[in-house]
């Protein structure tokens, strides 16, 4: 005893925890008697092992604890603890199953006084000192998935993407506004409505004006409540717009509750089943309210394809893409375990057919192999249940509803009886930005005869902050584009009702507050921060009109104070180019100007010089520039024998440009002084080719150039004729050359065949048959006068 507390002292580890061994056993499970027993011939042998090397490790302890005496630093080679493997065998008989090994689970050869010692030696307060270390491995950050980046092409073809987008659902608007007007879609309809509801929408010209607008607001309400009683959403409608990044659109197929109105008889037919989709619901309801005698507009937030493919944030999970779920397999501990619980040999089979495992068989109970589990009879299964209706899950924001015309106020109010419930509140449409299902960004409303217009601005809040820059007017050329495609929609001129309209947009608009992000701010049409200029931008007289945080101020007290900066009107940026840019547009730098701005020049390739700045002015900055004149006929030049004509402006007075690829043969034939005229440049390859169109001569001139000019192309004309003239002739000869060789071939003999002139002889008979009797000449060769081919 004393032996064996010595050693355990010297083998204490100096960062260990100490634990019980009664403790740790205690976490094991008690193994029967009836397993020692049986376990305890094999021990004999393993006790003879274990006595040597007990005492070799006796010995080495002493070794190490001398030197540690010494003040010699020794460090001991801690070995893992072995791993315990248990295998799961129950095919063998139960004698086999009740047999254990005594096995020491926290043992350690090479360790004094841990495991392997006699069993005459344990003692039960025996303690065992173990090192318990614990790796912490430091959290991977999952790296940050970069966005794609597009090429120009790429751009470009989204953009054009964009467009026929919007084209396309304007077209289909415009098909479910007409079928609006259908007078038997609004015969189906008319009964919901009865003839006191219909008097709320017949107003009074003596009324005053709150009267007649209560009044259509009264009747309104009893409609949208008629309506949703009435109306059933059996399918969804249009969603919001994405991008195919993942290449998953082969496998798209339409889901099963999208909307099946496709024609004008499934649109009657919703209508007298009052089902469908929210989209089809609306426009059912702009019938209805059309055919009691209301101006409705059919109103659609139109689900376009973004611009920029990247804005992509909210995208929800493909709707509609048929993917198989991954099955998970269950991997076995060891390869007894591997097996097939539903077979009948299984010891799981009674399990697998609904009898629950024996506890006294789980716990390792010595008399568990005798006792019988009996056959529990498995409860009924309940009927399955009937097929629910799959619920239908949209954005909370509507993507079609109507506006309806309050003539007292002259203004049109948005009514909604489906998803938000309301009338007259434009506020409560527009959708937040982390919606996945609905975006606003275009907002069309057609007329009941086809005009459309663009209300975007009164359901929207921040139009010019955000939501322009998501519309095609933000790119080049947009607004332009925009304007024809909507006058196409339009009916021509505009009404009094338009212009009021027109005021109250653009009283929305302006009345927009300043933008309280930074990033609101780039782009903006009214606002704008002097870090958000360009390189060809500049504040000229600048006035701050407010300041916005910017993030936090490091030299303010505590560093918790916010940075300002300060917010200018758009209207102070302008526009600066280089000495050389303003030449191009027509323009030279007054003398004496100093530069507004200067940025670094491009570095030229293959040139070791450091570049300078580059001086950069406004327009203000410059006067029109003015070529040398004209003098005697004679065009003046530059150093390379042209003259630069960017613009017209830029033609010497007293002479002329013309733009023709033949000006400059006609001009040296006339022998009269010109200059080919430079109108722009090419670059290929990194350099700069100049772009000559025409030639630039004197004033008095111009008539007899441009006559010269005609004869050339007249010269042209005639011998193109020429040429196809030749080109028939020599098809003509070719085809009449055919002929001959197939006339000769005919004409040879061939040995078993009938010659030709039978045949001949045969159809002449026929000709002179009465059904080709004929009494005047009208063909090649006329019996009695002339007149084809050959004439007698």
């Amino acid at each position: 005893m004393a032996k064996r507390n010595a050693a355990r002292g010297g083998a204490a580890l100096r960062s260990g925890a100490s634990v019980s061994h009664r403790q740790r056993s205690s976490r094991i499970p008690d193994v029967p008697e009836t397993v020692r027993r049986s376990a305890g011939g094999q021990d004999r042998h393993w006790k003879v092992a274990t006595r040597t090397l007990v005492r070799s490790m006796k010995t080495a302890t002493r070794a190490s604890t001398r030197s540690r005496t010494t003040g010699e630093e020794d460090f001991e080679d801690v070995l893992p603890p072995a791993a315990q493997t248990v295998y799961n065998s129950d095919s063998g008989s139960d004698s086999d199953d009740a047999t254990f090994e005594d096995v020491g689970l926290y043992s350690d050869p090479f360790q004094h006084g841990l495991g392997g010692a006699d069993e005459d030696e344990r003692d039960d307060d025996q303690h065992i000192d173990l090192t318990l270390t614990r790796r912490i491995e430091a959290p991977q950050r999952t790296p940050r998935k970069k966005g794609r980046t597009y090429t120009k092409e790429e751009r470009a073809s989204h953009l054009m993407t964009h467009k026929m987008h919007l084209l396309c659902l304007s077209r289909y608007i415009e098909r479910r506004n007409e079928w609006c007007n259908d007078a038997e879609v609004q015969g189906i309809l008319k009964p919901l409505l009865r003839e006191k509801d219909r008097q709320w929408f017949k107003t009074k010209p003596e009324w005053t004006q709150f009267r007649r607008a209560e009044s259509i607001k009264k009747g309104l309400e009893i409609a949208g409540n008629i309506w949703l009683t009435n109306f059933k959403i059996t399918s969804r409608g249009m969603r919001r717009a994405y991008w195919d990044e993942d290449r998953r659109i082969s496998d798209f197929v339409l889901p099963p509750d999208a909307d099946r109105v496709l024609d004008k008889s499934d649109f009657k037919l919703a209508a007298k089943n009052m089902e469908g989709s929210r989209d089809t619901g609306a426009q059912l309801y702009c019938a209805l309210l059309r055919g009691a005698g209301l101006d409705v507009r059919l109103v659609c937030s139109l689900q376009l394809l973004p611009i920029n493919a990247s804005s992509t944030k909210t995208r929800p999970p493909p709707q509609g893409v048929s993917t198989p779920r991954p099955i998970t397999p269950t991997t076995p501990t060891s390869d007894s375990e591997a097996m097939n619980i539903a077979s009948p040999t299984s010891p799981f089979a009674s399990r697998a057919s609904g009898a629950p495992f024996s506890a006294r068989r789980r716990l390792g109970h010595p008399n568990a192999a005798d006792y019988h589990i009996p056959d529990a009879t498995p409860p009924r299964r309940p009927p399955p249940p009937k097929p629910k209706q799959r619920r239908i899950i949209e954005s909370p924001y509507p993507v079609f509803w109507v506006e309806v015309l309050d003539e007292a106020h002259q203004k049109w109010m948005p009514v909604d009886p489906l998803v938000t419930g309301t009338i007259n509140k434009p506020s409560v449409f527009e959708p937040p930005a982390v919606d996945a299902g609905n975006t606003m960004t275009y907002v069309f409303a057609f007329e009941e005869d086809g005009a459309v217009r663009d209300v975007t601005r009164r359901y929207t809040k921040w139009y010019s902050a955000k939501v322009r820059k998501a519309r095609v007017e933000s790119t080049d050329g947009g607004p332009r584009w925009l304007r024809r495609t909507m006058k196409f929609y339009s009916r021509g001129f505009q009404t009094d009702l338009d212009q009021i309209e027109d005021i109250e947009l653009q009283t929305i608009e302006g009345r927009e507050p300043m933008p309280t992000s930074i990033a609101d701010f780039k782009g903006h049409p009214r606002y704008v921060l002097e870090r958000d200029l360009r390189r060809n931008e500049v504040l000229v007289n600048p006035h701050e009109i407010g300041k916005v945080a910017s993030g936090r101020d490091a030299n303010s007290v505590g560093g918790k104070g916010k940075k300002l900066e300060s917010v200018y009107r758009r209207g102070d940026v302008k526009a600066v180019r280089s000495a050389d840019g303003w030449y191009r547009l027509g323009r030279e730098v007054k003398v004496g100007e100093q530069p507004m701005k200067s940025r670094a020049a491009r570095r030229i390739a293959n040139d070791d010089d450091e570049p300078g700045d580059v001086a950069l002015y406004t327009e203000d900055q410059t006067v029109l520039y003015e070529a040398p004149p004209v003098v005697d006929g004679r065009v003046p030049k530059n150093v390379y024998g042209n003259l630069d004509v960017y613009v017209e402006s830029m033609v010497p007075k007293g002479g002329v440009h013309l733009p023709y690829p033949d000006a400059a043969r006609a001009a040296r034939l006339l022998g009269i002084s010109y200059s080919d005229a430079v109108t722009g440049f090419e670059f290929r390859g990194r350099q700069g080719t100049a772009i000559i169109k025409g030639v630039v001569i004197a004033s008095e001139y111009q008539d007899a150039t441009e006559a010269v000019i005609q004869g050339f192309k007249d010269d042209e004309w005639h011998a193109k004729e020429e040429r196809r003239s030749i080109a028939a002739l020599r098809m003509w000869k070719r085809f009449m050359v055919g002929l001959r060789i197939k006339e000769r071939v005919d004409a040879y003999e061939i040995e078993g065949e009938e010659k030709g002139d039978e045949y001949v002889q045969d159809d002449d008979e026929g000709m002179q048959s009465e059904e080709y009797d004929m009494d005047e000449a009208g063909g090649f060769f006329p019996e009695d006068e002339g007149g084809g081919f050959v004439p007698e």
